[in-house]
């Protein structure tokens, strides 16, 4: 079968609006308790207040707006039942990567001295979250997805009073969103997680050029993406038997991307691949 053919600007996969049942996707899982690492644990525990004994039920079941009775509604799914993306069904939105990189301390370091971030692809706020707990203002902080989940991520966190980062609802393959415009050229780390590997070449170039536009001199673009030992495209078989093309980087290939994307700008970017 061949790849499934995208609207141009491609956004998002198809198959994230699906209205298929949970079972008929491979990466639903019934328990995400795998993905309660021990950062994550401390984060809920100390930042959320959630002891580690409840986490695991706080995960999986909310209480309805009264708190009077168990709806047995689980809070993943209210996330699921906004799109069907892989990181929701099989849990992997559990754990903050940003922490995970090699260059955490100079992001924070840069937010703690006033630099402003943009976590595209921000979903419920994982990293944002992360980066206040260890010290960041979350004054400087703008979430941007296609879709909004910051209501779940409230509700994830029970951080709605004190939790000042703003929201932006917008495609970041499109133009126009006044808000995003105001953010052109101002941004000092800009993270992006779990996006770009949903596309081929080049919807990853022209992304990564929208993303240059946010950028100064020394911006920081970090984020991470499903690689490959050896760049190349892959066919993922997505529920209905439809097949997308994606590709998979190895650190050639991303450095060979961002030398692209830095002459069609008229930038130069140093790229490194973990």
């Amino acid at each position: 079968m061949a790849a499934e053919k995208q609207p141009k600007p491609y956004s998002e996969p198809s198959y994230a609006q699906s209205d298929k049942k949970k079972t008929d996707y491979p990466w639903y899982l019934e328990n995400i308790d795998m993905h309660l690492i021990p950062e994550t644990q401390e984060l809920l525990e100390k930042y959320s207040k959630i002891p580690r004994d409840q986490q695991s039920k706080h995960v999986h079941k909310i209480r309805d707006d009264k708190g009077k009775r168990d709806v047995n509604e689980i809070k993943r799914d209210q996330a699921w039942e906004i799109r069907s993306y892989p990181c929701t069904g099989n849990g992997a939105f559990l754990i903050p990567t940003i922490a995970l990189s090699s260059a955490y301390p100079k992001i924070l370091s840069c937010l703690q001295s006033g630099g402003k971030i943009m976590d595209v692809g921000s979903f419920i706020g994982m990293d944002l979250r992360r980066l206040v707990f260890d010290g960041a203002p979350s004054g400087n902080m703008y979430g941007v997805d296609i879709v909004s989940h910051w209501d779940v991520g409230f509700d994830f966190f029970n951080d709605k009073d004190h939790f000042k980062g703003k929201f932006i609802e917008a495609d970041i393959m499109s133009n126009g969103n006044p808000d995003l415009e105001e953010l052109k050229g101002d941004i000092d780390v800009i993270c992006i997680s779990a996006v770009l590997h949903q596309w081929d070449w080049d919807p990853q170039v022209e992304c990564c050029k929208k993303l240059v536009s946010y950028s100064k001199p020394g911006t920081l673009i970090i984020g991470y993406q499903i690689g490959n030992p050896e760049g190349r495209q892959y066919m993922l078989n997505a529920p209905g038997g439809v097949k997308i093309a994606q590709w998979r980087h190895d650190s050639a290939t991303w450095k060979d991307m961002w030398k692209q994307v830095g002459e069609e700008t008229g930038t130069k970017w140093e790229a490194e691949g973990e």
